[in-house]
């Protein structure tokens, strides 16, 4: 106000000798008036010049600490804007999935880059993707049962979680964290394969069986006949030739059952040398066909110095009514029959193969043996 006074005092017409000595005073007033103002006003930038900066510095030093806290993370990170594709990832990222710097996932679409197929090649589709669904609903979500992609084309199953960026209240994007579990699932799948399968030929244990027996129970496999195996000659060969030699037997007796049966016929060893086999959709006849194909594999089948063999017996349900455990104990007794019945000469056939090795390894022990007998 007293700037605008002054100047009007100068602008006014009376040019005496009074009024210049006025004016030269309010002069010198407007001048002391612009330098305090210069004065504040170089005060209030160099504030403000050092206030910025400052907060500049701790603007980089704060990112700076959240690059090294992300980059010192053993878990993985990336975000990703509304679109899919990716604002920043750490070093474990990059590392995890096999590129050479962030770069080269940083503006690319994540879906696409890392999670387009399942194992098996399959498709998942942008609708199918979990982290876009949770982020169109503006929630988190999470999956273990899920592969990433990586840069040489392989992948690896994910425990990975997903987290909803929010920005005024809107959505703007996602932080997804994952870890690299193949090893786990590996790991997992062995337990699960070992709990229901035997470690020896690879075919379904008793516990397995039983489980299976229940679940093909049903009118829709009737008749379902039941095949009960019983291999010979199993003791002789591991106190003769040891449990090596056994181990090969039972293998061998696994591979001509499985070779001997249907793609949908479940095959089990419940015992040391015992066997169970279920078939779908069989009825009698079907039944002797698949035990005429086991006996004529045994026929020429042949470990150590064992001519290989096996006792069977069968029997088929046709009903509901009829109970399928007394079904698989009929089978387990008419299998009993044939052993007994053929015990003489399945020994006789054991022995004589048994001497016939002998004699073929050594001439000198067979006319021993003549001379002896």
């Amino acid at each position: 106000d007293s700037l605008v006074k002054a100047a009007d005092n100068i602008a006014s017409g009376d040019f005496s000798k009074r009024a210049m000595v006025y004016r030269n005073d309010e002069f010198g007033k407007i001048s002391r008036a612009f330098n305090k103002m210069a004065e504040n006003l170089s005060y209030t930038i160099d504030n403000l010049e050092q206030t910025v900066r400052k907060s500049t510095e701790d603007l980089v030093d704060s990112r700076s600490r959240l690059r090294l806290i992300l980059d010192s993370s053993a878990e993985a990170i990336f975000g990703i804007d509304t679109k899919g594709n990716c604002t920043f990832c750490n070093i474990s990222c990059v590392r995890m999935l096999g590129y050479e710097s962030q770069e080269e996932l940083l503006g690319e679409n994540m879906h696409w880059k890392i999670h387009h197929s399942r194992p098996d090649g399959s498709v998942i589709t942008i609708d199918e993707c979990r982290v876009f669904n949770a982020l169109k609903k503006g929630g988190g979500t999470h999956s273990d049962d899920e592969v990433y992609w990586k840069a040489d084309g392989t992948y690896i199953y994910v425990d990975y979680y997903s987290h909803p960026q929010i920005e005024n209240g809107k959505v703007v994007g996602a932080v997804v964290t994952f870890m690299d579990i193949t090893e786990r699932k590996k790991r997992e799948d062995e337990i699960k394969y070992l709990s229901s399968h035997d470690s020896l030929t690879g075919l379904y244990n008793r516990r397995c069986f039983e489980e299976k027996l229940r679940s093909i129970d049903i009118s829709n496999n009737y008749p379902l006949s039941v095949i009960f195996a019983d291999i010979n000659g199993l003791k002789m060969t591991n106190d003769i030739f040891g449990h090596s030699a056994g181990d090969k037997l039972i293998t061998k007796a696994s591979e001509i059952l499985l070779n001997s049966c249907r793609g949908d016929d479940i095959v089990a060893r419940v015992g040391g040398d015992e066997f169970v086999i279920l078939l779908p959709n069989a009825g009698v006849d079907d039944t002797v066909n698949i035990i005429s194909r086991i006996r004529a594999g045994f026929a020429k089948a042949e470990v150590e110095a064992i001519k290989c063999s096996i006792s069977i017996g069968s029997d088929t349900k046709t009903n509901k009514y009829q109970s399928i455990e007394e079904i698989v104990s009929n089978a387990e007794d008419e299998m009993y029959k044939d052993k007994t019945i053929n015990r003489s000469s399945i020994n006789n056939d054991i022995i004589h193969s048994i001497v016939e090795t002998l004699h073929k390894r050594s001439s000198e022990e067979k006319r021993h043996s003549i001379a002896v007998s």
